[in-house]
């Protein structure tokens, strides 16, 4: 089974989290927030990003956005959750996103693989997001976790 960046990235940063504090129910809410931001990122240009959000910020109201809470992952939060794209992500969107979509033995694979990427990551990188990517994601993103559970 193919497993994209996507799951992978998700509870990476699930792990990242609770390694800086955050309890597991907002972890999992920011693990999927922050891969949809990566994703955001990475299929549209900076400039037409801006765009479309100015427009749907027109069209739609938004709840009262924060932008203190997650700071250090560079979310805006909306009630204390992660508020991403339009939309506020829950703890329930992630495990959607793993166990709803992979199944249980791939997710509890991917889990232990970001787990074990995590423990490898000292506290100033956890801190900083460009680190985090450089140090921490870069160099695993293309990893099977599947494999790396079948050999632990």
């Amino acid at each position: 089974m193919f497993i994209n960046r996507f799951p992978k990235m998700a509870a990476l940063q699930k792990h990242r989290a609770m390694a800086l504090g955050f309890d597991e129910e907002l972890a999992e809410a920011i693990g999927i927030a922050e891969a949809t931001k990566y994703a955001i990122f990475k299929n549209l240009s900076f400039k037409r990003q801006k765009e479309r959000q100015s427009a749907a910020a027109r069209e739609a109201k938004l709840p009262p956005l924060d932008d203190e809470t997650f700071a250090l992952f560079k979310l805006q939060a909306a009630g204390g959750l992660p508020f991403v794209g339009h939309r506020v992500y829950t703890a329930e969107d992630y495990k959607k996103a793993l166990y709803g979509r992979f199944g249980e033995e791939a997710a509890k694979a991917i889990e232990a693989w970001a787990r074990h990427i995590i423990e490898g990551c000292d506290e100033e990188t956890l801190q900083k997001e460009s680190r985090f990517f450089e140090r921490c994601w870069k160099p695993h993103r293309d990893e099977d976790p599947l494999a790396f559970y079948k050999n632990s």
